[in-house]
């Protein structure tokens, strides 16, 4: 019965080896050129956010492992962006820093949609608090519970691609945002649908270790990240639901005042 069995096993292998044999081997060879080319797309993103290249600091091998062996199967930029940040944010002196392990482990947890998401709120609201110049200390989850960045869902949407009414649920679920809401305002007979979100300290750190600004972090709303390439960003974003229904025209801009003083 044992011999029956293994003949009729290796019959089935031979089969199976004539009908899908070269299909598997084509697949590999596809993968493996896949695999090649979006592994150096990575290290150069990686090398491009090192400010300086002769500082001899060595990356964490934990972290490259993890790092390449994920990154390298898609071919995403937004997904290179966050891989090769996270590759140059584990350079160390002697290469035995692996804190940025957990990074890691969340990126790879997340879609690339998730992932774009993500950049778009903390980029947004960077650029938010610079232009404001508001103190906020990314360190105070109370504190950045109570800031908000709004965005246009249908530029999120028609324009970049995103799908914010799931991925916010997953961006809450990871730890990356504190609150969030998508939902429509009416003014005068119109509608804007709109996107809100509340950042968290977590969602900061992933923000700064993308762009290697870890040593950073706790500058995020008074110095911008750089080293983004081109990662597609909204142009209607706000901190206010006011001030986004004016940037949308949903509501007038308020008249000029008349300055009467007598000169």
């Amino acid at each position: 019965m044992v011999t029956e069995d293994l003949a009729l096993m290796a019959g089935t292998a031979y089969v199976a080896q004539q009908l899908f044999g070269k299909t598997l081997a084509e697949m590999g060879d596809d993968l493996n050129k896949v695999y090649k080319s979006n592994r150096d797309k990575l290290l150069v993103k990686a090398a491009s956010k090192v400010a300086n290249p002769d500082d001899g600091a060595k990356p964490n091998l934990r972290v490259a492992r993890d790092v390449i062996w994920n990154g390298a199967v898609t071919d995403d930029e937004v997904c290179a962006e966050y891989f090769g940040g996270l590759l140059a944010a584990s350079r160390s002196a002697d290469g035995k820093d692996d804190s940025a392990l957990i990074y890691v482990d969340c990126i790879k947890a997340l879609s690339a949609k998730q992932l774009h998401l993500h950049f778009v709120i903390y980029n947004s609201l960077q650029s938010q608090l610079l232009k404001s110049g508001k103190n906020i200390n990314p360190g105070m989850q109370d504190e950045l519970s109570r800031t908000e960045v709004w965005f246009a869902a249908n530029e999120l949407v028609a324009r970049l691609g995103l799908n914010p009414s799931i991925d916010l649920n997953v961006l809450h679920r990871q730890g990356l945002v504190s609150g969030y809401a998508t939902n429509s305002h009416a003014v005068g007979g119109k509608l804007l649908p709109y996107v809100k979100a509340s950042p968290t300290t977590f969602g900061v750190l992933l923000y700064a270790a993308a762009l290697n600004s870890l040593p950073s972090w706790h500058q995020f709303g008074k110095s911008a990240f750089t080293g983004a390439g081109e990662i597609p960003l909204p142009a209607l974003c706000a901190s206010t639901l006011d001030e986004l229904c004016l940037l949308t025209g949903l509501t007038p801009a308020p008249a000029p005042t008349n300055d009467t003083t007598a000169p």
